[in-house]
């Protein structure tokens, strides 16, 4: 079986994307992501000066409209039947030097970056890819052996990515629009190439950059070579630093990818657990998801098969493995990360409750999740990989445990978890509150023994949450007191409006005046300045003279 990375083929056989392929697209993605972000600010000044000659040179030459209609042209223009419009900012900007030479009309785009937001919906094409891919590979296996075809494009509808659901609940909390705003960032940033769109009832088609998609091939007799250029004019992506420490893993785990067989692909879209746990995943002879009960939840191993639960798989797909996860801390792939930008918490509270990841999966998720939150602080830092790795031994030592050492069931887990983000939320505000403060390096920003606030270490943020617990139990204690006070105030206007409903009674000639007295004397509740009032509401209402107690 041979790997296909760095080029689209032009044929396939018989396609199949592994788990460990999943992996390694999504590492790239991060890779190519990071890469891209990072040289925007150059590329937008490129820009800046570029379309600065080019306004330059239609006002001199008073050319505004020519420059309108040369716009639309030029946008409209294709190329092997790709339109201008829908290729990458890069590419479209090369075609804007080419097509000006000296007569300067037209103005480049400017680059605009990919946030966080776009991981998810990135993930859940890949996914819906990998089942187009299957589909194509039980064809092909039906006409038989040596039938090759032409490699496809993803084909995959905005309604497809907003309506993807798993374990009944949707992946993408948001609306089409959205999900095609996030499509075209991705294209802009040449995450898709040779985009064609051909209508709004069609799905547009497009593939994605050979430099990040991973796939394999079980091919006889033909190779091919189309190549792809990446976003930096040319210059090979270094994955040195991630992929050959995941090779050594993978080929430790799951052995020699290249004894793969068909036969042997793993169906589940998640990612293996961390390095020091266990494999537990079952290779599945079908492509047909599994469906076995969830009797066996936290004691998954051995010789069982994974049970069909897909918001878990999706959960350990985000486990990463020890080394690649250090890695890319390392290589600040966190640097921008958002909590609440990835719509965690609703899944981390349904897996805490329903879900049949282990306790030791959970807790290790929760972990990988606090040092991704916590990464932000270190940006623009050089922080070694040797400091990340202690800082993750210090946190994994003392937090998330019970006072004995032992992990807790996954609720309580998920409700500590709860005190660490406000923890380095608030130790997040208080730095960039800082301008001049010092910040310590992981591995002693992380070291348990520093408590006092001098010494500058986490620790010391549990005196933070102790105001904070404090300033809630107050708060709770104002609102008791507030609906006390709410609630005599409601019985107050309830006697006065069974005083009025009385006087109604009088009015209609149900009781008499006496029973009136005798049911304000009777009924201690009723306030005394209103007792007062009585006479001279019954003196509004008859037109007669009333006392009280005449």
């Amino acid at each position: 079986m041979q790997l296909i990375s760095n080029h689209i083929p032009t044929y396939i056989q018989c396609p199949y994307f592994l788990t460990e392929d999943k992996i390694e697209t999504m590492q790239r993605y991060r890779i190519f992501i990071n890469a891209y972000n990072a040289t925007i600010p150059r590329l937008n000044k490129e820009v800046k000066e570029y379309n600065n000659r080019v306004l330059a040179y239609i006002q001199s030459n008073k050319t505004q409209q020519q420059a309108v209609v040369a716009q639309q042209e030029f946008e409209d223009i294709e190329v092997n039947g790709i339109q201008n419009k829908w290729l990458s900012t890069l590419d479209y900007n090369e075609q804007i030097e080419k097509t000006n030479g000296d007569k300067l009309l037209l103005k480049k785009q400017k680059h605009l970056p990919v946030r966080q937001a776009q991981l998810g919906t990135f993930e859940i094409i890949v996914w819906l890819y990998s089942q187009q891919l299957i589909k194509l590979r039980k064809q092909l296996q039906q006409l038989g052996s040596g039938v090759k075809v032409s490699f496809p494009k993803v084909q995959v509808t905005s309604t497809q990515v907003c309506n993807f659901t798993k374990n009944g609940e949707k992946r993408m909390l948001l609306k089409r629009d959205t999900i095609r705003e996030h499509v075209h960032r991705l294209r802009q940033a040449g995450v898709f190439v040779q985009y064609q769109f051909k209508g709004s009832s069609m799905p547009v088609n497009y593939f994605i950059n050979g430099a990040i998609f991973v796939f394999r091939d079980k091919r006889k007799g033909f190779t091919d070579n189309q190549q792809v250029k990446p976003f930096n004019n040319g210059k090979p992506l270094d994955f040195s630093v991630d992929t050959r420490t995941f090779t050594k893993e993978i080929i430790k785990k799951v052995g020699n990818v290249d004894n793969h067989s068909h036969d042997k692909e793993v169906f589940s879209f998640a990612a293996e657990n961390s390095s020091k746990n266990k494999n537990r995943y079952k290779n599945t002879k079908e492509d047909k998801p599994q469906k076995n009960s969830n009797d066996n939840e936290g004691k998954l191993g051995g010789g069982e098969n994974f049970p069909k639960n897909e918001l878990s798989e999706y959960l350990r797909g985000q486990i990463l493995y020890k080394t690649v996860f250090l890695n890319a801390l390392t290589e600040h792939q966190y640097d921008n990360y958002s909590f609440s930008a990835s719509n965690m918490n609703r899944r981390l509270d349904t897996e805490s409750i329903s879900g049949v990841m282990s306790k030791e999966e959970f807790r290790e998720l929760l972990l990988q999740l606090f040092i991704k939150i916590a990464a932000p602080i270190w940006k623009g830092k050089n922080v070694y990989y040797g400091s990340w790795h202690k800082a993750y031994i210090q946190i994994d030592d003392e937090y998330l445990r019970n006072p004995n050492g032992s992990i807790p069931r996954k609720e309580t887990l998920l409700y500590l978890f709860g005190f660490l983000v406000y923890r380095i939320g608030r130790a997040k505000r208080f730095f960039n509150s800082k301008t001049t403060y010092r910040i310590h390096f992981p591995c002693i920003y992380f070291d348990a023994t520093r408590k006092q606030p001098s010494e500058g270490g986490f620790a010391y943020t549990v005196e933070w949450l102790k105001q904070y617990q404090k300033y809630q139990d107050l708060r709770a204690t104002r609102k008791q007191q507030a609906a006390t006070k709410g609630g005599a105030r409601r019985r107050q206007k309830t006697n006065e409006e069974k005083v009025r409903d009385q006087l109604k009674l009088y009015l209609k000639g149900t009781i008499t005046l006496p029973q009136v007295y005798t049911y304000i004397e009777r009924n201690k509740g009723i306030p005394d300045y209103f007792i007062n009032e009585v006479p001279r509401l019954l003196n509004v209402l008859t037109n007669k003279e009333f006392d009280l107690y005449d």
